[in-house]
């Protein structure tokens, strides 16, 4: 993603800090419960989450103010194509990646470098369009670059040295059961209320999943 397409996004008439920081205190707490339910841990207050692909860095806003350190890095300050990520080796305890890696054209460096800094046995979390669902809007974004399936995610995080590769439907906020059912992106596909403000719905059958959410350690 270019300098000049992060800026035009953050002047769009769509554009609203407030719902941003509402939709990523919803995306922390889904991190937190797939970090639970998958490996039986929790990161701690006082740890450090790095996003990546930070864009204007209401990720970090909320995890600062549920306790944990934090800070955000996106294309104004590192190219993860070529550059190194100015942080010191086994520095951060979880990476956040949240529709980030579609845009980059080759993912070497970026791997390797998240790898480098992440601690032993700590957390990578990704999160991007599964491209079986969204093949026929994904060049729409005319950053797009690289579209990712189920499969292809697994073999590339796999080839890179990632361990306990789990990738599950993008699910934000919903019963973790759904995450470990058979045919779990089948279901999450058939969610009917998409966008629904309904409060006589309940909140587990709102909004389809069309995304991928990949999570592995060191």
């Amino acid at each position: 993603m270019s300098i000049e397409y992060l800026s035009a996004v953050q002047k769009s008439e769509e554009y609203n800090k407030e719902t941003q920081l509402y939709l990523k205190k919803r995306v922390l707490v889904t991190i937190q419960n797939l970090i639970k339910t998958f490996f039986n841990r929790k990161i701690e207050k006082g740890e450090y989450i790095l996003d990546l692909g930070t864009a204007d860095g209401t990720f970090v806003e909320v995890a600062k103010e549920s306790g944990f350190k934090s800070s955000g890095l996106d294309i104004n300050q590192v190219d993860l194509e070529s550059q190194t990520i100015d942080m010191k080796d086994e520095s951060c305890d979880l990476i956040v990646a949240n529709s980030l890696i579609e845009h980059i054209q080759n993912p070497s460096n970026f791997l390797r470098e998240v790898k480098r800094i992440l601690k032993k046995k700590a957390f990578f979390v990704l999160i991007t369009p599964d491209w079986k669902y969204n093949m026929d809007i994904f060049y729409d974004d005319p950053t797009h670059v690289r579209p990712y399936t189920k499969e292809s995610l697994e073999f590339l995080l796999n080839s890179y040295g990632f361990k306990n590769v789990k990738v599950v439907p993008w699910l934000v906020c919903k019963p973790t059961w759904m995450w470990k059912v058979p045919f779990s992106f089948f279901i999450g596909r058939l969610l009917p209320f998409t966008g629904s403000r309904n409060p006589l719905i309940p909140s587990f059958l709102k909004g389809k999943s069309k995304s991928l959410l990949v999570i592995c350690t060191k």
